[in-house]
């Protein structure tokens, strides 16, 4: 997320609009939004997990307790990032996606565990190809 929120005026130059989706209440959204300093970035919320479920996202208490997680954890938390209230289901893993305008995926990426994300660059890189057509 801050990786995203740090390139949000990079992807605002391409045309690229950056939005976020978690699956708690919209007040946990809300919450989310001001915690995590996103301004006016939107985060939208499916709290019936119906997104997830269609694009194939990981769920469940493995993905939440691998031992990948303590990994990205302390990795997490060496980089000044400390963990937050939990809103949502905690169990429910969540991804990445760059689609262009009209709906064609150029890039998918789907989180194995938690903490497990790609490279912001290859995402951006993904973004400006999006941004071409």
């Amino acid at each position: 997320m801050a990786g995203f929120r740090s390139r949000a005026d990079e992807l605002k130059a391409l045309g690229v609009g950056l939005y976020f989706v978690g699956n708690g209440t919209p007040a946990m959204a809300s919450e989310f939004r001001d915690y995590m300093q996103m301004g006016a970035l939107p985060v939208w919320t499916d709290p019936k997990r119906q997104t997830y479920a269609h694009l194939g996202f990981k769920r469940g208490w493995m993905t939440a307790l691998s031992p990948a997680v303590w990994k990205y954890g302390a990795r997490a938390a060496a980089a000044g990032f400390k963990q937050g209230k939990q809103a949502g289901d905690p169990i429910q893993q969540g991804g990445v996606l760059v689609v262009k305008r009209g709906g064609e995926l150029v890039y998918g990426y789907a989180s194995a565990t938690a903490g497990d994300h790609p490279p912001i660059d290859e995402v951006m890189a993904k973004a400006r190809l999006a941004a071409q057509a």
